[in-house]
């Protein structure tokens, strides 16, 4: 199992180019997904990890992966963003009736929305269970929909580069480490992004519940 899935992560920096674009429209379309709320845990995290890793930072490969995350943030977060605008109280109301922790986290963000409105945003967006909150109170404040680009691009210039130089430092680290311990590189860092936002999430209700 181990060896299918080192050769898969073996195969992946070199599938991400011009001349497949059907990987780069499944990173596209998976990025959609997950800034409207289907989930896809680390997928995204992964493959921008290792293909650091595999080719170096300032490689072509990362480049289109960047790219692709990034269009995909923006066309994700501008759907949640429009269509909140649109139905305002309508979509606050349907929401309130099928999650509490949605309505509550969404009454919350509204209240604080404000000066600071785009690092609050770009900070909501890096805490798990927040993106698609912030997305919703900033079309039903509603926020101006610049502000919302300009903090898709700086949560995404902090998450992607934490991601970037971990695999660079992985890279410059771990260099003459046989291509057989791909899959434990890329299980470390699962582990480590876990454990992260693990521990924002016990913060977050440590700090409500007090």
């Amino acid at each position: 199992m181990i060896d299918w899935i080192n050769a898969a992560l073996a195969t992946l920096a070199t599938s991400i180019s011009v001349d497949n674009p059907a990987g780069l429209a499944a990173i596209f379309f998976i990025t959609v997904s997950c800034d409207i709320g289907i989930p896809f845990p680390f997928v995204l995290d992964t493959i921008l990890f290792f293909t650091t890793y595999k080719t170096g930072a300032l490689s072509w490969p990362v480049l289109l992966i960047i790219l692709m995350i990034w269009g995909g943030r923006l066309m994700g977060t501008s759907i949640v963003y429009w269509v909140s605008r649109l139905l305002g109280s309508r979509l606050v109301n349907w929401v309130g009736k099928r999650s509490k922790f949605l309505r509550r986290n969404l009454e919350q963000f509204q209240n604080r929305l404000g000066g600071w409105t785009v690092p609050i945003i770009a900070a909501a967006r890096l805490t798990p269970g927040l993106m698609q909150v912030s997305s919703v109170a900033a079309g039903t404040v509603p926020v101006a929909y610049y502000q919302v680009v300009l903090a898709i691009v700086l949560s995404s210039v902090v998450y992607d580069g934490t991601l970037i130089v971990l695999g660079t430092l992985a890279r410059l680290g771990l260099k003459d480490v046989g291509p057989e311990y791909s899959f434990w590189i890329v299980l470390a860092l699962v582990t480590i992004m876990a454990t992260v936002f693990l521990s924002i999430h016990l913060i977050r209700r440590r700090v409500r519940s007090s």
